[in-house]
């Protein structure tokens, strides 16, 4: 009887202790899954999953890396929050080194619980920056050689190249006066519609 008492208590032990455990999901930054194009100073959010009622975020830490193998490696970080006492989940602002046009940050956040327990790393999520000054733009705008006639239909510019290396990512900046639907090869780039939306 003593016996299965002792097995008991331990197994409730290890069911308290699985229930005390707390996770980070949702890593988004300005409220979107790794985004592309950011021009502000990033603003991170996320949110705690615990099994437990009652259990509240007390504290977070926020590191950001060029390279998620930094972050899964532990190697040198671009910046780093430290451990910051706060229950703010949402619209954290980035404290680090000005981004830089064009470049790709990775990201990870972990929490503190009102019980004393820490959460795991999140996933590693990213964001990358837009063209953040009028000098990082080298392209020229495209235009039609006839005037505007709202009976024709919209024009489609096209332009064939042959990379001369091989490539393993590739980022095309665009905008438009007015909305365009993009295309390599026939395949069209992107899932949005209506780009590029509302702009100045």
């Amino acid at each position: 009887m003593k016996k299965q008492s002792s097995l008991l208590l331990v197994l409730l032990f290890r069911v308290a202790l699985v229930a005390a455990q707390i996770s980070v999901t949702a890593p988004r930054i300005e409220n979107r899954d790794n985004p592309l194009g950011i021009d502000v100073a990033p603003r991170f959010s996320w949110q705690m999953l615990a099994a437990g009622r009652g259990t509240v975020q007390t504290a977070y830490e926020i590191r950001v890396a060029t390279r998620a193998e930094a972050l899964l490696k532990g190697a040198p970080l671009l910046w780093s929050s430290g451990k910051v006492a706060s229950d703010a989940s949402l619209w954290v602002p980035y404290g680090g080194p000005a981004p830089q046009s064009g470049r790709k940050y990775w990201w990870q956040v972990r929490v503190w619980d009102n019980h004393g327990q820490v959460s795991a790393w999140s996933a590693p999520a990213f964001w990358q920056t837009g063209l953040l000054q009028t000098g990082d733009w080298k392209a020229q705008w495209i235009e039609q050689s006839f005037p505007d006639d709202s009976m024709q239909a919209s024009p489609m510019f096209r332009k064939t190249f042959v990379p001369r290396k091989k490539i393993a990512s590739a980022t095309a900046y665009i905008t438009a006066h007015g909305l365009y639907e993009a295309r390599i090869n026939g395949q069209r780039v992107g899932d949005a519609y209506l780009t590029p939306g509302w702009t100045a």
